[in-house]
């Protein structure tokens, strides 16, 4: 049976290109604000993305700076649940008790009000999205980009 349409391949590597990119920048910062000694492999990226059509100076890409994360995976979630439980009643009553039983600054109460905040939210997010794939009898849909 023929072919309706014939398969088009792209030449133009834009995928490869923003990989190798993401890749420079990770590895610029890490040398950067980490001190990793990675310095060998950055002249092997630049000459691949020249290869593949990069135009721009490949040092130019801005450093990626992560910053560490104050809590490990679920943590926070778990933190909210136990002082609420403990009569904690607004978001910023959870933060200062976080933040005193964690021995951290109280500088840091504001910015963890909108950490819990944005738990919430993706908590409460992703239990609609459960209600109503029970409801409809289907399994649930994809998580969105920015729901987690």
């Amino acid at each position: 049976m023929p072919r309706v349409a014939p398969i088009v391949r792209s030449t133009r590597y834009e995928h490869a290109i923003n990989t190798l990119v993401a890749k420079r920048s990770e590895i610029s910062g890490a040398i950067r604000y980490n001190g990793a000694s990675l310095a060998h492999q950055l002249p092997h990226i630049d000459a691949v993305l020249a290869i593949l059509g990069y135009k721009g100076d490949p040092a130019l890409i801005v450093p990626l700076r992560r910053t560490p994360s104050r809590f490990r995976k679920g943590e926070l979630y778990r933190l909210i649940l136990k002082h609420e439980a403990d009569g904690s009643a607004s978001n910023r009553e959870t933060a200062t008790r976080i933040v005193g039983a964690k021995g951290w600054d109280a500088a840091l109460v504001k910015p963890l009000m909108n950490n819990i905040k944005t738990a919430k939210g993706w908590r409460r997010r992703k239990a609609k999205r459960l209600e109503m794939a029970k409801r409809w009898g289907t399994n649930p849909p994809p998580p969105l980009a920015y729901a987690r």
